[in-house]
């Protein structure tokens, strides 16, 4: 790890707990990267902390190793249980998931060969922060479809320029709107201030070691639900269509013919849409067991609410980051200063969770607070 010996050793001394938290969340890396990042990463993480538990006097306590809930694969009629890893007889949604399964196998024979005391924790796909939104800047994962639906919302919008132009507009626009999904399927979305909490419990609890943990949601959210929330938040209508046939037919398509309106760089970043979500958004993804964040880590009884939390990353994105187009990271630091202040203002003023309010109602108070040209609040 880059580590001379004369600072390894005095670390050996001093370091209580190793949490690691580094991955490749690309899901569409190829083998030969997502191996590299997730597998060997976690094998030298492994070995570096297990040489700390074997230092003479060591002060070592416990390796904290931040995998995801995901290594399941999918699951058919079964619960994707918290104390055991089966590679599935059907298949992993992209080598993100397989080398993070493999490497959780690799975490398990630490622990059962080596003696390596480790604490698991397996989330879910994580977003922005439950009550605010905040993603410090984010365009990735479920962000990026967000951000693709909000532009082209803008697009359908505010045409301009001659007839042809307005129609093309118009029709990539709505090209860009189709989500492939089962209607039914059900995505596993946890805020990251719940995995957060989780990591500092797990560093708390001495009991968590040798435990597996999924950091998940026992009230997830459906394709149709995220599609009418879009629609709700940012009037934008999203078609669902099947993730088969969108992968197989529609998505080459659609490709072909942005392209041929020169717009290959929404036809790339539609197609690596296509690619992720296709497979998170079909039937049979894992039903997540939990109830070791309670039990195991103290946390507490009611989960995060999905359905607001994802409300929230919608008004996120769109106020604040201008669905990904507000780039300057201090810019993004003052814009989430005041968006936090106005939240919290207004849940003491509704007396509930911003995330409860129906979109009118939050574009009214919205309105009245905060100024959308300068992002400063208003004199009240």
């Amino acid at each position: 790890m880059g580590i001379s010996d004369e600072d390894l050793a005095a670390l050996r001394q001093r370091i209580t707990h190793v949490v690691h938290s580094a991955a490749s969340v690309s899901f569409d890396d190829p083998y030969e990267a997502s191996f590299r990042a997730n597998v060997v990463g976690t094998v030298n993480a492994l070995r570096f902390s297990h040489g700390l538990q074997e230092a003479p006097e060591s002060p070592f306590v416990a390796h904290v190793g931040i995998e995801t809930s995901y290594i399941h694969g999918r699951q058919t009629r079964t619960l994707a249980r918290e104390d055991e890893v089966v590679f599935p007889r059907n298949f992993y949604n992209n080598y993100y998931e397989l080398t993070k399964a493999m490497a959780s196998i690799e975490t398990e024979r630490f622990m059962l060969t080596k003696g390596l005391r480790v604490v698991q924790l397996c989330p879910a796909i994580v977003i922005g922060e439950s009550r605010a939104g905040n993603n410090r800047g984010d365009t990735k994962v479920v962000n990026a479809p967000v951000n693709v639906f909000g532009r082209a919302h803008e697009a359908l919008s505010a045409p301009r320029g001659k007839w042809f132009e307005r129609t093309s507009a118009s029709v990539i626009a709505r090209m860009a709107c189709i989500f492939p999904g089962d209607p039914s399927a059900q995505l596993n979305l946890i805020p990251v201030d719940w995995v957060a909490r989780g990591m500092l419990a797990a560093v708390r609890r001495p009991e968590s070691i040798g435990e597996r943990v999924h950091l998940a949601t026992d009230n997830r959210i459906t394709s149709q639900q995220i599609t009418d929330t879009v629609q709700e938040e940012l009037d934008v209508r999203v078609r669902l269509a099947s993730p088969t046939l969108h992968r197989t037919l529609t998505l080459p398509i659609l490709t072909k013919v942005l392209t041929g309106f020169k717009q290959a760089r929404l036809a790339n970043a539609l197609e690596k849409l296509g690619t992720i979500f296709g497979g998170y958004s079909e039937w049979g993804q894992p039903v997540h067991q939990v109830g070791n964040d309670v039990t195991v880590l103290g946390l507490p009884e009611q989960r995060p609410n999905t359905l607001h939390a994802f409300r929230m990353l919608c008004r996120h994105n769109r106020y604040v980051q201008n669905f990904g187009q507000v780039r300057d990271l201090d810019e993004i630091s003052r814009r989430e200063r005041v968006w936090w202040n106005f939240v919290v203002d207004l849940e003491n003023e509704a007396g509930e969770p911003v995330g409860a309010m129906p979109a009118p109602d939050f574009r009214a108070a919205l309105a009245n607070r905060l100024n959308p040209a300068t992002f400063e609040p208003l004199e009240r």
